[in-house]
């Protein structure tokens, strides 16, 4: 009876000091996802740092059962951190990123966890509000780090990723990046993993080379202020202008506060420009859109990475068949003559997905998620997120620690390939470089997908996008320092 006493009063100092901690910082208030997040309970004690003496664990380690073996012994919790926007306008990308490191929680906890040693762990994701705010997010990763014990702490923006690469390696804790923002591999951070695409090298020559290929030369800029939006604006400039384009207007504009577009959307038009750059979540993205076609524009738009054109036509009401290439119900002129990214469920549909190699992987992912989800649309924020998750667990059971360097040293020699572990068929991800001459580790070797709306509003993907350099100087290596991409 005592030691019940002793574990209620433990948990009644615990609850008392939480809510006492998530009053005086109400902007890193603890989050869960609204589509159904891993509940766990954490019956053990957590340690205040990685445990580094965890035994080594060389080979693939048992499910969490086998008709063999007696149950493995439950080691407890594992926490896996989050920080990014969820609550205003960017909320939907924010908790995109955080349902897809969420349901692959569940996923892996539902298919025995993760073994370290002769223990099996849980995985639990805590999620922080940091309001898309980079010295919040920076406030937030520490916060799970000293109180939830964090390996890794995930963040879904470039702001708060280059604010994190600040401190965490002092602390011991892995970076794990949704961003395409090339800024954040040039720090020299040995404990970061940048998981999407590089827009610098894919995104920008890719979507620009769609429009240039047709003729257009005039370009309108009407990215967003925060600072992906300003990044991505800056490549696009130079490489649009060191292909022979012209920039005739630029605007910028806050996506996250502006509602009304009109004075933005005229100054731009004012320029008669051939195509329109717009970089910033798909609600504004589609606002815009909509915007500049009841003013009479019919150029085009080269759409940026962050925001997704499944989710675009959702917001402006367009509901539309891959398989088939036809609009089921909207107006699909809205979205002609547009170019951006796409999802891999409508990847999966298409006749493409017969030579992609990553089509197992799409059609299982949004598979797992379309019950979960309903009528959102699954995104690159969910698969990727999810994915990274599911390797980083890997690494994790092949590092047979929770500590971050060993983590690290794993994702870069043993854990890939990836494929069929905990039952998921095929992974986007199947190596990790490391980028010179800064000497940052790492990034994954992830693809870029692309697609395009012609002026017949027929839809066309291109998968499987890889970089494209055009004067940078630098390169991706393998870690024993061998160039792959460069």
């Amino acid at each position: 009876m005592k030691s019940g006493k002793y574990v209620l009063l433990v948990f009644v100092l615990a609850f008392s000091l939480g809510i006492s901690g998530c009053l005086q910082q109400a902007p890193q208030q603890e989050k869960t996802p609204t589509t159904s997040p891993p509940v766990v309970v954490e019956t053990t004690p957590r340690e205040t740092t990685p445990p580094a003496t965890t035994p080594e664990v060389t080979t693939t380690p048992p499910p969490a059962t086998t008709p063999e073996q007696k149950p493995l012994e439950y080691g407890g919790v594992i926490n896996i951190g989050y920080t990014g926007p969820l609550s205003g306008i960017a909320q939907p990308y924010g908790e995109a990123v955080f349902a897809g490191l969420s349901f692959a929680a569940e996923d892996i906890n539902d298919a025995g966890g993760i073994v370290l040693g002769e223990k099996y762990y849980k995985l639990k994701v805590v999620g922080l509000d940091d309001m898309y705010l980079p010295s919040a997010a920076a406030q937030n990763a520490e916060k799970l780090f000293k109180e939830k014990n964090t390996p890794i702490v995930f963040c879904s923006h470039s702001g708060g990723i280059l604010e994190i690469e600040k401190i965490n390696e002092k602390y011991g804790f892995i970076v794990g990046a949704f961003t395409t923002d090339p800024r954040v591999l040039k720090t020299g951070d040995k404990m970061i993993v940048m998981y999407p695409p590089n827009f610098e090298l894919i995104y920008v020559p890719h979507l620009s080379d769609y429009f240039l290929a047709r003729g257009a030369t005039k370009a309108a800029m009407l990215n967003g202020t925060h600072e992906y939006a300003v990044a991505w604006g800056a490549a696009f400039k130079e490489y649009w202008k060191l292909k022979g384009g012209e920039i005739v207007a630029e605007v910028p504009l806050d996506y996250y506060l502006t509602t009304d577009y009109t004075d933005a959307v005229a100054k731009a038009l004012a320029k008669k420009p051939d195509v329109i750059l717009l970089a910033g979540p798909s609600k504004p993205v589609a606002g815009i859109i909509k915007t500049a076609r009841m003013m009479g524009y019919t150029g085009g738009f080269i759409v940026a990475e962050q925001a997704k054109l499944e989710e675009i036509m959702y917001y402006l009401g367009i509901k539309y068949d891959f398989a088939k290439n036809t609009v089921i119900e909207g107006n699909i002129s809205l979205i002609k003559k547009v170019v951006g990214t796409t999802a891999p469920c409508s990847i999966a549909l298409t006749p493409i997905a017969a030579v992609d190699p990553n089509t197992p992987g799409y059609i299982e992912a949004c598979k797992r998620f379309s019950a979960r989800l309903g009528d959102t649309p699954i995104t690159w924020e969910h698969v990727l997120s999810y994915q990274a998750l599911f390797v980083i667990a890997k690494a994790m059971e092949k590092a047979g620690t929770t500590n971050a360097t060993k983590i690290m040293e794993a994702l870069e020699k043993g854990t890939f390939p990836a494929d069929g572990y905990r039952g998921f068929p095929k992974f986007i991800y199947s190596a990790m470089f490391r980028i010179y001459p800064y000497g940052t580790i790492g990034a994954f070797n992830t693809p870029g997908n692309m697609m395009s709306i012609d002026e017949n509003g027929v839809a066309t993907f291109s998968p499987g996008l890889t970089p494209k350099f055009w004067g940078q100087e630098y390169a991706y290596t393998d870690s024993e320092g061998k160039i792959i991409w460069g």
